[in-house]
């Protein structure tokens, strides 16, 4: 999700018709339309009714749309605050896990900023959330992606995604596919080291069910791991936005009973720039998604 899909969803609704909105977005119509077929997707609902008088809002869509604007408000409100601020040229300090990849694209985000604020410079830091939150406590970083068990009470800023863990298997691995967590007792295991977020909530919701699982091979690296389990080095229990991920692809996903679940949280440092402000507000679609991810149906 981006902003300029939300200035889609509240051009539309503000026009009743597609191609009027596309029209005052200086848009083309299928480009629009495509973009909002895009974000019903990721939101697993519908926004709009298309019909021959025009669109109107679905009742997920109702929901959704305040939350657009408020989202909008606060891009703007950022926007503004950098326009007046002295410190254009400051940096901005970015951490995150290699594995949000399929969560968020930073090089995407980063990309987007520096067009919107040429004169920032940015850092960004890639390292495990257990180092990253105590740079963001201590204002060396600005803004981190941190990961959490789900339900931890050291979760902290702002909800981006809830996710379960899932089993990668390579496609020729013939062997029965493991339902639960107990089944993967005495399994073969490809794992994250010690020191990554995704292997502690893995490691804590094993040793909470007394399984006991064999690692054949840690790794630091998330394109090496799934490159193990294709060749049928041995399986992996991810994260579910690793199992979306490009190169996995070709990777059999199976659910797993009882899967642990962990939360990516945006942390923003207690003071922080404007400018850090603004690539902060450029996180929050992905906090509307998860919030309406509690409440929505999905579409059958």
């Amino acid at each position: 999700m981006d902003v300029r899909q939300l200035e889609f969803v509240l051009a539309i609704a503000e026009e009743g018709s597609f191609t009027r909105a596309a029209e005052r977005s200086f848009v083309s119509q299928p480009g629009l339309s495509s973009s909002i077929r895009s974000l019903e997707r990721e939101l697993g609902a519908p926004l709009f009714e298309r019909g021959r008088r025009g669109a109107q809002l679905t009742a997920a869509g109702s929901r959704f749309l305040p939350r657009a604007e408020r989202i909008l408000d606060d891009v703007r409100e950022a926007q503004r605050a950098l326009a007046d601020d002295a410190t254009r040229g400051d940096a901005v300090r970015i951490g995150a896990e290699q594995c949000f990849g399929g969560l968020v694209d930073i090089a995407d985000l980063m990309t987007t900023f520096a067009e919107r604020h040429p004169t920032a410079d940015l850092e960004f830091v890639q390292d495990t959330s257990s180092r990253l939150a105590p740079l963001v406590e201590s204002a060396r970083l600005d803004v981190a992606l941190i990961a959490r068990g789900a339900g931890s009470p050291s979760s902290e800023g702002t909800l981006l995604r809830r996710e379960p863990f899932v089993l990668l298997s390579s496609p020729g691995d013939a062997s029965p596919r493991p339902e639960s967590l107990d089944d993967l007792d005495g399994a073969r295991l490809v794992d994250f080291g010690p020191s990554w977020e995704s292997r502690r909530v893995l490691d804590r919701a094993l040793a909470d069910r007394g399984v006991a699982r064999r690692t054949v091979v840690d790794v630091g690296d998330v394109h090496m791991l799934l490159s193990l389990v294709g060749r049928g080095f041995g399986r992996a229990v991810v994260p579910e936005s690793i199992a979306a991920k490009q190169a996995a692809s070709e990777l059999e996903v199976s659910p797993l009973a009882d899967a642990p679940e962990w939360e990516i949280h945006a942390a923003l440092c207690a003071d922080p720039t404007p400018l850090a402000q603004a690539f902060a507000a450029m996180l929050m679609p992905y906090a509307a998604v998860a919030e309406l991810r509690e409440e929505l149906v999905p579409v059958a």
